[in-house]
């Protein structure tokens, strides 16, 4: 371990020294944060679930399908705090983010494999909610890349071209579609 100056405000100078939290102890942290996460989202859901038994009728409506898409974004959104820390740990490591780096850009490019299967198969079902599920989650892909995007390597620069040009692709098929139905 090795300690870090810190020096104190108001004026004066009130240096002290600070240990630094060893890379096992900040992996601990991260995964304390995960696992409150995860916590809190089953908490909620189940809570949601409860009152779906509960109250079958008002549970039913848009309002509360809403609802469900607000609690499941804020949940996503939740998790993006620990991540930031986990992805500022691995940057330590070059060996662990270039691993990260291959598996990033690989997902990413799930996203323009995803449009060209609901382009070729947009009357299956399953295919419109998968491939659909895979669209809308590009914003928070987008986020995490570009958390990790101020190093500069280069496979996350292209997994966030692929990510964002796919998203934006997307919108202006849809509203191109949307536009050829009226």
């Amino acid at each position: 371990m090795t300690s870090v100056l810190f020096r104190g405000g108001c004026g004066r100078d009130r240096s002290v020294a600070v240990q630094a939290i060893s890379r096992r102890i900040q992996l601990e942290l991260i995964g304390a944060g995960y696992a409150a996460v995860l916590l809190f989202g089953v908490f909620e859901f189940f809570q949601r679930y409860l009152y779906t038994l509960r109250e079958p009728i008002d549970s039913a409506g848009g309002m509360a399908a809403f609802g469900d898409a607000m609690l499941t974004v804020f949940v996503a959104l939740l998790f993006l705090v620990p991540t930031f820390f986990l992805l500022r740990w691995m940057a330590q490591a070059d060996g662990i983010y270039a691993v990260y780096s291959k598996i990033l850009l690989a997902v990413s490019l799930t996203a323009p494999l995803s449009m060209g299967l609901l382009a070729l198969f947009h009357r299956s079902e399953t295919v419109q909610n998968v491939c659909v599920t895979r669209f809308l989650w590009a914003p928070f892909l987008l986020l995490v890349m570009a958390m990790r995007r101020s190093l500069g390597k280069r496979l996350i620069t292209w997994a966030l071209l692929i990510e964002a040009g796919t998203l934006i692709a997307g919108f202006a098929v849809f509203a191109v579609l949307a536009g050829v139905h009226r």
